[in-house]
């Protein structure tokens, strides 16, 4: 989960312009950054356990180099700490990498490690090692990358150079994304994401499984597995704007932006109901759905689930990668993949350890360039713009819209009416001054419940997950139904309760019977309510809680306004605890290693 940035280039590189690009990879990883670079017939490193504007001072302004190595850092093998800060060194060879090894015990007892020391508690210093083992006998750096490509398991790209021949480069992609660009001055680039390498990106190649990079006195050669040449077109780059910049940009938080910007590009999503259809109209009503996704994506499917059953009629399983089963007969059964970076490495891997099963496939993502649309027969991008926050906010609400459409879609409905819908989406955000002030009374718990029931579980299961994240505040999402099969022992006047009523006429007899309930045993609850509920619980009920008025809307859709207010008073409770919202410890944007 770390971020690559590599700059080869005929002329002086702007260093400027290359932190500016390296820093836009920092979502990945933020527990050290370094970067090499070429000056003279020396490379040079710099690193730091800080973020990567502290290394923009130990560089000269007018320093002049031509090539550059750059990394961002979330530890996997190894501390966080100066001496695991890559780029890291073996025998007159310098490495950055992204993945991690998974035979990494098995291999440091082989031939190719042998008496080598090994300085640091990396995996990554292991990859050079070893390159430098097969570098003695081959005297070529990428014939030596392509012997290790082949030995090593797991998800690992990577670059390297090798300080006694600082004309050559090589990188190598398996797994972990890794794209390579040519710049209009006719400079070379690597990315770990192809939005950090956009400035002046004329055309730009992602990188396959297995293949090599290599560029030698500026003259650049594509190899496969088999180490032999082949030709490869790369794809000109349309620079766009990213929908999330179109709207205002507060300094506040990157996160904060991300959730604020829902309030134009869900109803645009919504808008765009034909064009996903367009996307999956191959597809036939199946009869049988398995949904796989991890984290706030398992969240969705939950609800996935509730829309393609009660919807459509489709009966339907979750799944989370590490725990699937492979059924006997699946030939009339969709697998819906889940993942808003694309390059989830269980969903991933799970994927290809079986494409052929998996033939009747549908991914939905926020990066169409990406592993797991590679791997699927159809998919639907989400093209909500880049998502920086740690914390899954519109991708997250982006996912609900899709399997809502979706299911709509298998039960036969060419169009949705949603202007009710969209309009009140709209006016809905006025409620983050309602939520700023109950964030203000209860940040300084330790401990919180969140029920829900019907369509309302999955989102107290998402915004359980968004407090824990951001917050650092220990939350429980429950059925509200099962409170009294044990939860409710916990229970006392002051301990304080999330409660999510959704609109289904089929509970919300029973969602209210349970708030009494909750009612008699704590003073300190914050109700999610539509404006009809609220009005069955009468006044004097009200006048003892907190509570926020959502919108009434049909069942389906409610609970996107509860996910709203969640991720506004996750975002609260973290600014008022002082906690780095974007950047929470030991975290990273992207899971590329499983």
């Amino acid at each position: 989960m770390c971020g690559i940035y590599s700059i080869y280039s005929k002329e002086n590189i702007n260093i400027k312009s290359f932190f500016e690009s390296l820093k836009e990879l920092e979502y990945r990883g933020y527990d050290s950054a370094g970067v090499a670079l070429v000056v003279g017939s020396r490379l040079k490193v710099f690193k730091t356990t800080s973020k990567i504007k502290s290394l923009e001072p130990k560089l000269k302004k007018d320093i002049k180099t031509s090539l550059i190595l750059g990394h961002t850092r979330w530890a996997t093998h190894g501390t966080p700490s100066i001496l695991n800060c890559h780029p890291h060194y073996h025998n007159g060879l310098y490495l950055v990498h992204n993945g991690i090894v998974e035979n990494y015990d098995e291999l440091r007892k082989t031939r190719y490690v042998g008496n080598a020391k090994l300085l640091t508690e990396t995996d990554s210093e292991l990859i050079a090692c070893m390159i430098s083992y097969f570098y003695k006998t081959t005297h070529s750096l990428s014939k030596s990358v392509n012997k290790v490509g082949r030995i090593l398991k797991g998800s690992n790209s990577f670059l390297c150079i090798d300080e006694n021949n600082l004309g050559t480069l090589v990188a190598y992609k398996n797994k972990t994304p890794l794209f390579f660009g040519l710049k209009d001055n006719g400079s070379y680039a690597f990315s770990s994401d192809l939005n950090a390498m956009k400035e002046n990106l004329n055309k730009y190649l992602s990188l396959e499984n297995n293949q090599i990079i290599e560029i030698k006195n500026n003259i650049c050669t594509l190899f496969d597995n088999s180490y032999e040449p082949i030709d490869k077109l790369l794809v000109p780059y349309k620079l766009e704007v990213s929908k999330s910049l179109k709207n205002k940009i507060s300094k506040d938080s990157i996160t904060y932006n991300e959730i604020k910007s829902q309030s134009k590009l869900i109803p645009e999503f919504f808008d765009s109901f034909p064009g996903v259809f367009k996307q999956i109209k191959n597809i036939k009503k199946p009869k049988n759905i398995v949904i796989i996704g991890c984290g706030s994506s398992f969240n969705s499917a939950m609800l996935g689930k509730l829309y393609f059953e009660k919807v459509s009629n489709i009966p339907t399983e979750i799944f989370r990668p590490s725990e699937f089963t492979f059924f006997k007969d699946n030939k009339k059964t969709l697998y819906i993949f889940l993942s808003q970076s694309g390059e989830t490495a269980d969903i991933c891997d799970l994927l290809e350890s079986n494409k052929e099963y998996f033939s009747n496939s549908l991914s939905i993502v926020n990066n169409f360039d990406s592993r797991l649309v590679n791997g699927t027969k159809n998919y639907v991008n989400l093209d909500l713009g880049i998502e920086k926050g740690v914390a899954a906010t519109k991708t997250f609400i982006g996912q609900l819209v899709a399997l809502y459409l979706i299911s709509s879609y298998f039960n036969g409905q060419t169009s949705i009416n949603t202007n009710t819908f969209k309009k009140a989406f709209r006016s809905f955000f006025s409620v983050e001054k309602d939520i700023k002030k109950i964030a203000k009374l209860f940040f300084r718990y330790k401990s919180f419940y969140i029920l829900g029931r019907n369509y309302t579980y999955p989102i107290a299961l998402e915004g359980a997950l968004k407090i824990k994240e951001i917050s650092y505040i220990h939350c429980e999402a429950l059925l509200s139904s099962e409170m009294k099969h044990g939860p409710i022992a916990l229970l006392d006047k002051n301990f304080p309760i999330l409660y999510f009523i959704s609109t289904d006429k089929t509970t919300i007899l029973k969602e209210i019977s349970n708030l009494y309930e909750i009612k008699t045993r704590t003073n300190n609850i914050v109700l999610f309510a539509s404006s009809s509920i609220l009005n069955k619980l009468g006044k004097k009920f009200l006048d003892e809680i907190n509570y926020i008025k959502i919108p009434d809307t049909q069942s389906e859709l409610v609970p996107i306004f509860f996910t709203l207010s969640i991720q506004f008073l996750s975002f609260y409770f973290a600014k008022l605890k002082k906690i780095p919202v974007d950047q929470p410890r030991n975290l990273a944007k992207v899971v590329t290693v499983a």
